[in-house]
């Protein structure tokens, strides 16, 4: 296991039976990671909310019982609600972790595809002027 970047076509990618040995099977790999970092993206800056109700997170009911520290409503989101966002999330960390796993193989060309994916993803998905990082307050008010 190499444990400094290196190039070449013979990677050992996530688990031993994901090796290239061709330059088919390595580009192959290398698409496939650049389509994952694209679908993380998207999963990222997807609103669950706007699924089920197909209202945006600014339409939020007055607050009645409030998080600590954030203010918000946490009574007035739906079960539903909350175990669809936990799942998306869950997948979501997921797909993130085994990325990052892929990317540890230290293979120069696998790291350049997970990262050209996602700045494609966040050119694709991103909306606006804002960034794909998120406060727990924009986390929570999505959720009603």
């Amino acid at each position: 296991m190499h444990m400094t970047f290196y190039w070449g076509k013979q990677a050992t990618i996530l688990f031993d039976g994901w090796k290239t040995t061709t330059w088919a099977d390595y580009s192959l790999s290398l698409i496939a990671l650049f389509l994952s970092s694209i679908i993380l993206q998207y999963i990222s800056n997807l609103e669950v909310t706007s699924l089920l109700t197909g209202k945006t997170s600014s339409s939020t009911s007055s607050p009645s019982v409030k998080a600590p520290l954030l203010g918000k409503n946490i009574l007035s989101i739906s079960l539903g609600k909350r175990f669809l966002r936990s799942g998306v999330f869950g997948v979501r960390v997921g797909i993130g972790y085994l990325l990052m796993l892929a990317a540890m193989s230290f293979n120069g060309g696998v790291f350049i595809a997970i990262v050209l994916g996602f700045a494609v993803g966040h050119f694709l998905f991103v909306k606006g002027n804002t960034t794909s990082v998120t406060t727990p307050e924009e986390e929570l008010s999505a959720c009603g």
